[in-house]
Protein backbone atom coordinates (compact mmCIF):
# COMPACT_ATOMS: atom_id res chain seq x y z
CA UNK A 1 0.00 0.00 0.00
CA UNK A 2 2.68 2.34 0.94
CA UNK A 3 4.76 1.65 -2.35
CA UNK A 4 1.31 3.46 -3.86
CA UNK A 5 2.58 6.89 -3.07
CA UNK A 6 5.97 6.35 -3.29
CA UNK A 7 7.53 7.02 0.59
CA UNK A 8 11.08 7.65 1.15
CA UNK A 9 11.16 7.64 4.58
CA UNK A 10 8.80 4.92 6.07
CA UNK A 11 8.13 2.52 3.36
CA UNK A 12 12.32 1.87 3.34
CA UNK A 13 11.57 0.79 6.71
CA UNK A 14 9.25 -1.76 6.13
CA UNK A 15 6.21 0.58 6.50
CA UNK A 16 6.61 1.34 10.45
CA UNK A 17 4.59 4.12 10.05
CA UNK A 18 1.73 1.96 9.78
CA UNK A 19 2.80 -0.15 12.72
CA UNK A 20 0.99 -2.92 14.52
CA UNK A 21 -2.39 -1.65 13.81
CA UNK A 22 -3.98 -4.49 15.52
CA UNK A 23 -2.55 -5.97 18.74
CA UNK A 24 -4.29 -8.41 21.46
CA UNK A 25 -6.01 -6.97 24.01
CA UNK A 26 -5.77 -9.03 27.21
CA UNK A 27 -8.45 -8.33 30.04
CA UNK A 28 -9.43 -9.31 33.01
CA UNK A 29 -12.46 -11.81 33.05
CA UNK A 30 -14.98 -11.54 36.29
CA UNK A 31 -13.72 -13.73 38.86
CA UNK A 32 -16.32 -16.40 39.04
CA UNK A 33 -15.03 -17.36 34.96
CA UNK A 34 -13.26 -20.53 34.56
CA UNK A 35 -10.46 -18.36 32.56
CA UNK A 36 -8.90 -15.37 34.09
CA UNK A 37 -8.60 -13.77 30.76
CA UNK A 38 -9.95 -12.57 27.99
CA UNK A 39 -7.91 -12.07 24.56
CA UNK A 40 -8.95 -10.37 21.83
CA UNK A 41 -8.09 -8.28 18.33
CA UNK A 42 -8.69 -4.27 18.52
CA UNK A 43 -7.44 -1.51 16.42
CA UNK A 44 -5.26 0.94 18.33
CA UNK A 45 -3.32 4.13 17.19
CA UNK A 46 -1.99 7.22 18.20
CA UNK A 47 -3.62 10.41 19.10
CA UNK A 48 -2.56 14.15 18.90
CA UNK A 49 -1.61 16.17 21.44
CA UNK A 50 -4.29 18.19 22.93
CA UNK A 51 -2.67 20.92 21.11
CA UNK A 52 -2.75 19.58 17.80
CA UNK A 53 -6.11 17.85 18.00
CA UNK A 54 -8.16 20.91 16.23
CA UNK A 55 -5.33 21.30 13.18
CA UNK A 56 -5.51 17.30 12.90
CA UNK A 57 -9.39 17.25 13.16
CA UNK A 58 -9.93 19.92 10.58
CA UNK A 59 -7.11 18.71 7.98
CA UNK A 60 -8.43 14.95 8.31
CA UNK A 61 -12.22 16.36 7.70
CA UNK A 62 -11.35 18.64 4.54
CA UNK A 63 -8.81 15.73 2.89
CA UNK A 64 -11.95 13.19 3.42
CA UNK A 65 -14.58 15.24 1.76
CA UNK A 66 -12.50 16.30 -0.92
CA UNK A 67 -11.34 12.94 -2.06
CA UNK A 68 -14.37 11.33 -1.40
CA UNK A 69 -15.17 10.02 -4.92
CA UNK A 70 -18.62 8.99 -6.24
CA UNK A 71 -19.55 5.65 -8.10
CA UNK A 72 -18.34 5.27 -11.64
CA UNK A 73 -14.63 7.00 -10.54
CA UNK A 74 -11.66 6.24 -13.00
CA UNK A 75 -8.79 3.81 -11.40
CA UNK A 76 -6.34 6.64 -11.78
CA UNK A 77 -9.09 8.92 -9.28
CA UNK A 78 -9.02 6.48 -6.96
CA UNK A 79 -5.42 6.03 -6.74
CA UNK A 80 -4.86 10.02 -6.62
CA UNK A 81 -7.40 9.81 -4.03
CA UNK A 82 -5.86 7.09 -2.14
CA UNK A 83 -2.69 8.95 -2.25
CA UNK A 84 -4.10 12.15 -1.19
CA UNK A 85 -4.92 10.47 2.33
CA UNK A 86 -2.37 7.88 3.14
CA UNK A 87 -0.32 10.94 2.55
CA UNK A 88 -2.18 12.74 5.15
CA UNK A 89 -1.66 9.79 7.36
CA UNK A 90 1.84 9.48 7.14
CA UNK A 91 2.15 13.23 8.17
CA UNK A 92 0.81 12.64 10.95
CA UNK A 93 2.64 9.62 12.64
CA UNK A 94 6.03 11.26 11.20
CA UNK A 95 5.91 14.07 13.27
CA UNK A 96 6.17 12.20 16.62
CA UNK A 97 6.11 15.41 18.34
CA UNK A 98 2.67 16.23 17.45
CA UNK A 99 2.21 12.99 19.09
CA UNK A 100 0.96 12.07 22.75
CA UNK A 101 3.28 9.00 23.14
CA UNK A 102 2.00 8.66 26.76
CA UNK A 103 -0.91 6.56 25.29
CA UNK A 104 -2.64 5.16 22.53
CA UNK A 105 -6.06 4.87 21.65
CA UNK A 106 -9.24 3.19 19.96
CA UNK A 107 -12.77 3.28 18.73
CA UNK A 108 -15.62 1.07 19.91
CA UNK A 109 -16.50 -1.08 17.29
CA UNK A 110 -17.08 -4.60 17.83
CA UNK A 111 -18.63 -4.57 21.49
CA UNK A 112 -18.23 -7.55 23.25
CA UNK A 113 -16.49 -9.09 26.45
CA UNK A 114 -13.38 -7.06 26.21
CA UNK A 115 -15.41 -3.90 26.72
CA UNK A 116 -17.63 -5.03 29.50
CA UNK A 117 -14.12 -6.16 31.28
CA UNK A 118 -12.34 -3.10 31.43
CA UNK A 119 -15.62 -1.14 32.55
CA UNK A 120 -15.44 -3.25 35.70
CA UNK A 121 -11.41 -3.69 35.58
CA UNK A 122 -8.97 -0.79 33.92
CA UNK A 123 -6.01 -2.75 33.24
CA UNK A 124 -5.21 -3.82 30.00
CA UNK A 125 -2.06 -5.53 28.73
CA UNK A 126 -1.64 -5.24 24.43
CA UNK A 127 0.56 -7.84 23.25
CA UNK A 128 1.79 -6.47 19.38
CA UNK A 129 4.24 -8.43 17.23
CA UNK A 130 6.14 -7.15 14.85
CA UNK A 131 7.47 -8.04 11.83
CA UNK A 132 11.21 -8.57 10.47
CA UNK A 133 12.70 -5.57 8.96
CA UNK A 134 15.95 -4.77 6.88
CA UNK A 135 17.89 -3.82 9.99
CA UNK A 136 16.72 -6.27 12.09
CA UNK A 137 15.93 -9.46 9.50
CA UNK A 138 16.61 -12.12 12.23
CA UNK A 139 14.48 -10.75 15.38
CA UNK A 140 11.39 -12.21 16.06
CA UNK A 141 9.68 -8.65 17.76
CA UNK A 142 6.76 -8.18 19.93
CA UNK A 143 5.78 -6.04 22.68
CA UNK A 144 3.56 -5.96 25.85
CA UNK A 145 2.10 -2.73 26.79
CA UNK A 146 0.57 -2.63 30.03
CA UNK A 147 -2.15 0.23 30.12
CA UNK A 148 -5.05 1.91 32.29
CA UNK A 149 -8.32 2.17 30.04
CA UNK A 150 -10.06 5.26 29.75
CA UNK A 151 -13.30 5.96 28.45
CA UNK A 152 -13.78 8.97 26.23
CA UNK A 153 -17.32 10.41 24.94
CA UNK A 154 -18.11 11.21 21.10
CA UNK A 155 -17.73 14.73 22.43
CA UNK A 156 -14.02 14.26 23.48
CA UNK A 157 -11.97 15.62 21.19
CA UNK A 158 -9.76 13.09 21.10
CA UNK A 159 -12.77 10.85 19.71
CA UNK A 160 -13.58 13.05 17.19
CA UNK A 161 -10.09 12.64 15.98
CA UNK A 162 -10.03 9.14 16.01
CA UNK A 163 -13.16 9.29 14.14
CA UNK A 164 -11.93 11.93 11.16
CA UNK A 165 -8.53 10.09 11.26
CA UNK A 166 -10.45 6.19 10.85
CA UNK A 167 -12.45 8.07 7.96
CA UNK A 168 -9.74 8.15 5.79
CA UNK A 169 -9.19 5.16 5.89
CA UNK A 170 -12.52 4.27 4.45
CA UNK A 171 -13.19 4.91 0.10
CA UNK A 172 -16.89 6.05 -0.98
CA UNK A 173 -19.79 4.32 -0.22
CA UNK A 174 -18.48 2.80 3.07
CA UNK A 175 -15.32 0.65 1.10
CA UNK A 176 -12.27 0.91 2.57
CA UNK A 177 -8.99 0.86 0.99
CA UNK A 178 -7.10 -0.45 3.63
CA UNK A 179 -6.42 -4.83 3.31
CA UNK A 180 -8.42 -6.04 5.46
CA UNK A 181 -10.42 -2.70 7.14
CA UNK A 182 -14.01 -3.93 7.88
CA UNK A 183 -16.04 -0.91 7.02
CA UNK A 184 -17.56 0.07 10.17
CA UNK A 185 -21.07 0.11 8.34
CA UNK A 186 -20.57 -3.60 8.17
CA UNK A 187 -19.84 -4.22 11.86
CA UNK A 188 -22.16 -4.42 14.63
CA UNK A 189 -22.02 -0.17 15.33
CA UNK A 190 -23.21 -0.07 12.19
CA UNK A 191 -20.49 3.13 11.87
CA UNK A 192 -21.85 4.84 14.93
CA UNK A 193 -19.12 4.18 17.24
CA UNK A 194 -20.85 4.71 20.82
CA UNK A 195 -17.67 5.58 22.61
CA UNK A 196 -13.78 5.43 22.15
CA UNK A 197 -10.79 4.99 24.62
CA UNK A 198 -6.93 6.18 25.75
CA UNK A 199 -4.84 3.40 26.92
CA UNK A 200 -1.99 4.93 29.12
CA UNK A 201 0.95 3.29 29.36
CA UNK A 202 2.28 2.24 32.34
CA UNK A 203 5.10 0.06 31.36
CA UNK A 204 6.25 -1.63 27.78
CA UNK A 205 7.97 -4.73 27.87
CA UNK A 206 10.48 -6.00 24.86
CA UNK A 207 9.52 -9.75 24.79
CA UNK A 208 11.35 -9.74 20.58
CA UNK A 209 13.35 -13.14 20.36
CA UNK A 210 17.01 -13.11 18.23
CA UNK A 211 17.70 -16.24 16.21
CA UNK A 212 20.64 -18.42 17.61
CA UNK A 213 24.37 -16.62 15.54
CA UNK A 214 22.21 -13.95 14.12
Amino acid sequence: MLSTIGSTKQSEKGGGGFGAHLPVYITNNPQDGLFRVNAATKGTGFVAKEAYLDYYIDKFRIISEKTNLPGGASAEEKANSVRTRISAILEFYENTDKIDLRCLAGLEIWPGNSSKNVMLDPRVSLHFLGMPTSEQHMRYQQWQINCIWEKIAQSDKRFIFGVALRQLTMGHVGKSFVPGHIPSEQTPIRGKHPFGWTLWVVETLDKGIEAINS
